[in-house]
Order: C-alpha cells, then sequence, then structure tokens
C-alpha cells in the first residue's frame, strides 16, 4: 500500500448548527468574516483541524495491520477512545510499517520502523458551541521520522470529505452541501507527550465546494483554505483570502476561531 496508489473513498456527514449567530457576534469570535458562507465554510474546516490535532496529540498503541471498528487514538491508535478533543469516532484503519530500507515490516517496532502508511474511514457525532455535527472523512497518510530516538514525526497525506449542514437562525434555515479534498504537506508534530506539543511546522490545504439553500435561494460557492502551523497555540487559516487564527486549545465544544494576533479591531 502506498499514499500514492490510493484515494480515499467519498464519504458524507450531516452538520447541525444552533447558536454559531450568538458565537460569531462575540468580541473574540470571527466577526471579521463579513462573508457567512467563508464563515461556515471555516468553522468547519477549524473543527476537522481540531480533529486532527487530536489525534496526533495522542499516544501511540499500535495495533496489527488491519483493525476494524477503531475510533483513534493516534496513527493508527488505540481501538475505541476518542478521535480528536471531545469526537468520539468510529470507523476503520489500516496500517502499513516500513524501516529505513523500505522494506515492509510485519508490526511496528519503536527503534527500527521509519515510516507508516495509514488509511482510516471515520465518522460520528461531534459539536461545538450550539452545533452538533454527525462527520465522516477518509484519510490516507504516510507517517515518517519513526526509527531510532525520535523527537518528531512529519505527516503527508490527502483525504476527501462530503458533509451536508443546516445551520437554523431567527430568519430562517439554511442548508449547505459541501464536498471538499484536502492534502498534508509536510506537517512536522512532537512525538507524543511533548511540551509544547503543538506543530511546528508544515500545512493542510483544503478544496470545498458549497451549495447553499435558504429557502427558494440557492447558492453555489468554492473555496480555497489553507492552514499554516508554526510551533504555537494557534494555526492559520485562510480561506479565500479571508485570514483568521484556530485555537488549538479550545476546549470540547467551544468555538474553534480566534481573531488574527496583532491586528485591530473585532
Amino acid at each position: 500500500m502506498t499514499s500514492q496508489a490510493r484515494r480515499p473513498a467519498k464519504v458524507m456527514g450531516v452538520l447541525a448548527v444552533t447558536a454559531l449567530a450568538s458565537a460569531c457576534a462575540d468580541s473574540s469570535g470571527p466577526d471579521s468574516f463579513d462573508d457567512e458562507f467563508l464563515l461556515d465554510m471555516a468553522v468547519i474546516a477549524a473543527d476537522a483541524t481540531l480533529e486532527d490535532f487530536g489525534i496526533w496529540s495522542l499516544a501511540f498503541a499500535f495495533q496489527p495491520r488491519s483493525a476494524p471498528d477503531m475510533a483513534g487514538g493516534s496513527i493508527p491508535g488505540h481501538p475505541g477512545g476518542r478521535h480528536g478533543p471531545g469526537h468520539p469516532l468510529s470507523g476503520t484503519r489500516s496500517a502499513e510499517f516500513f524501516d529505513v530500507d523500505g522494506n515492509e515490516q510485519t508490526e511496528y517496532d519503536s527503534l527500527t520502523t521509519e515510516r507508516i502508511e495509514h488509511e482510516s474511514d471515520v465518522s460520528g457525532e461531534v459539536s461545538r458551541e450550539g452545533w452538533t455535527a454527525q462527520i465522516a472523512r477518509t484519510r490516507n497518510i504516510t507517517v515518517t521520522g519513526l526509527s531510532g530516538e525520535e523527537t518528531h514525526r512529519t505527516r503527508n497525506g490527502d483525504g476527501t470529505e462530503e458533509v451536508t449542514k443546516s445551520r437554523h437562525t431567527d430568519e430562517g434555515a439554511r442548508t449547505y452541501h459541501m464536498t471538499g479534498e484536502f492534502t498534508y504537506n509536510d506537517v512536522v508534530v512532537p512525538i507524543p507527550g511533548s511540551d509544547p506539543r503543538y506543530p511546528i511546522s508544515g500545512t493542510v490545504t483544503r478544496k470545498v465546494n458549497a451549495t447553499k439553500t435558504n429557502g427558494d435561494e440557492t447558492k453555489t460557492r468554492s473555496a480555497d483554505i489553507t492552514i499554516t502551523f508554526d510551533g504555537d497555540e494557534t494555526a492559520t487559516i485562510v480561506v479565500n483570502g479571508k485570514e483568521r487564527e484556530i485555537d488549538l486549545t479550545a476546549k470540547r465544544g467551544r468555538h474553534p476561531l480566534k481573531p488574527k494576533k496583532n491586528r485591530g479591531g473585532g
């Protein structure tokens, strides 16, 4: 199995938002996103980033090469449990292990395994400050830099997602259907248990196509999203040129976006 040889299948999810408007009105919220359509896409991307970060931060507990009904831990991680902070997910995962010479190994070895090629297909319900989501994503990731006395691991790979989102407001309901794909580009993460534990470099790029329905009105938009890590507790997110920050310390249920540092106004 190689990450270049396979593309994840499309997956589906349902997202219901009940109180996002009040969160956006808060002075600490993403109120500079005057484009509501882009804001909704940014929130989904931010929550997916927190899901990723939760996986990367948990300790390894390697399992056999194919393990069904696993929710997360790390790559490949614990059976059951959580796939990110506050995100109990379930699904299927598989992993293959390779040494520094590219030879496949029958199991993970803490000193000699250099590369893991990992695939996952997970789904479940998440909730964050007034909204709940039934999400599903596939990921196809290569983890390198594991051999010897490691300090960091590097992730590259890709994935796809499909999300149907419903947001309820005082004026009525708007619904979204979103499809997208994403790519991990040299995301360097300290080994689990490190302090600080935040990714020190790398990006995640996402391409999203969305159709919004509000009564009889239908609009279609696309977004290019880039998420950049720099070693601290935030990640920069840029959505079609609009920039905010993702709070990597956001607790379960809290809004994931915050104003960009050193910017005037809200």
